[in-house]
């Protein structure tokens, strides 16, 4: 609803730039969280048939360094075209934007089915991680356009455990297709085509600070705030190489003897509960600033890896290993909430495209950085990942002492600041 001094009140009702009320709950959230899934769909169903990739392309030249492309392509786009994506969609519209992103996904995910050369495949998965790069920034843009914060944290929540049981589906999926040939896991990207129908039916523009109600562009009143957004950034990136560090988690396993695929998926998808657990526990939580679930993600990092590593055995490294996977379940919903509850809504678009740069550029420096602590002096994987934890723990206490770390975040919910309007002659 509106009140009587402009604000617009993003709860129950939420009114379309035209002014009629449109009510906002679990069809627009659940959207809103299946397509934000879809950019680990084509990496988690092609990750296990990597090696049936390398023996199809592998007298292509370069083989080496494009067969690996073929899974992270998308990936890559995301860091890179984020920023860009986001200053489009805060122009042209956000849920515009993720129709249009959706549906490129919807064809071009699916595309390499019928493709045999390693150039076409590679070149529609870049298109595929140019449309996940709208997809990611627009979709959580729209979350934070369409609910206050509070009823958006817990919808955050609901993402990390919707994210996880998906997440085990399609790598099943997709392992279970690669046993019919390479070009079969493409086929989960037909998920794509379910998103874009339920977007359709369930989103609707929302008010944008950015346009009126003729779609005259409109300037801002406010800056975009650097001051309050480069703690948020520069925290996800750090954070975020702890967070993919748990990529590593079958070698983890495999340090301790387990060395069959099929045994370590199975350990992998079991650990993974701790994911659920995290999100679980943002969805249920009240009353806590984010200083205090910063401090929760580097503790149960902390315990988890310097558990793992000190284990005799598997199965006493698995319970530690749910601990660190209950980071990872509070990460998505403790920084995206910040970075959302942080921006205008004029800059909603742009400022979620930077913070998936950021989050996304830990997925490349995560595993360059465990392998250069693992080499040097010859430590060892396990006693790099004890090392992750010690400096995980250190952070916790850090953050406990000194909260202002994360003074840009609210500590309570806000509500947000009404869209500026053009005034007219």
């Amino acid at each position: 609803m509106v009140s009587g001094h402009g604000t617009i009140r993003l709860g129950g009702n939420l009114p379309t730039r035209h002014g009629e009320p449109r009510a906002t709950g679990g069809a627009q959230a659940l959207a809103l969280i299946l397509a934000l899934t879809l950019p680990i769909t084509p990496l988690l169903s092609l990750a296990p048939n990597l090696p049936q990739l390398f023996t199809h392309f592998g007298s292509a030249p370069h083989a080496g360094i494009l067969v690996p492309l073929i899974v992270t392509m998308p990936s890559i786009c995301i860091a890179l075209l984020s920023p860009i994506s986001g200053l489009i969609a805060d122009k042209l519209g956000r849920r515009r934007m993720l129709l249009l992103a959706s549906a490129t996904f919807s064809i071009f995910a699916v595309l390499p089915f019928w493709l045999n050369s390693l150039t076409s495949v590679l070149a529609s998965q870049f298109v595929v991680g140019a449309a996940e790069a709208f997809i990611m920034t627009c979709g959580n843009a729209l979350l934070g356009d369409y609910f206050a914060p509070e009823p958006r944290k817990r919808w955050l929540g609901v993402q990390a455990i919707v994210g996880s049981v998906l997440a085990t589906a399609i790598l099943l999926t997709g392992g279970a297709l690669g046993t019919l040939s390479w070009h079969a896991p493409f086929l989960t990207n037909i998920l794509g085509v379910i998103v874009l129908v339920w977007l359709l039916l369930a989103t609707w523009e929302p008010p944008s600070a950015t346009r009126d109600g003729d779609d005259a562009p409109v300037a801002s009143p406010h800056r975009f705030p650097w001051r309050s957004m480069l703690p948020v950034y520069a925290l996800s990136l750090l954070t975020g190489v702890f967070y993919y560090f748990q990529i590593e988690m079958g070698v983890f396993f495999s340090k301790f003897g387990v060395h069959s695929p099929f045994e370590l998926s199975v350990l992998t998808t079991i650990v993974s509960v701790g994911v659920i657990a995290g999100g679980w526990y943002v969805h249920r939580q009240h009353g806590r600033g984010t200083a205090f679930n910063v401090a929760l993600i580097y503790l149960t990092y902390g315990v988890g890896y310097i558990g793992i590593a000190r284990s005799p055995n598997f199965l006493v490294a698995m319970p530690f290993a749910v601990i660190a996977q209950v980071g990872n379940g509070l990460f998505i919903p403790t920084f995206v909430g910040w970075a959302l509850a942080t921006l205008d809504p004029a800059h909603r678009g742009r400022g979620m495209g930077l913070w998936m740069t950021s989050f996304f550029s830990a997925q490349f420096l995560a595993p360059t950085i465990l392998t250069l602590v693992s080499q040097a002096r010859g430590r060892g994987l396990l006693a790099a990942v004890a090392l992750a934890g010690i400096a995980s723990l250190a952070l916790a206490a850090i953050t406990v002492a000194k909260s202002s770390i994360c003074a840009a975040a609210p500590a309570v919910p806000r509500i947000d600041r009404a869209p500026a309007r053009r005034s007219r002659p």
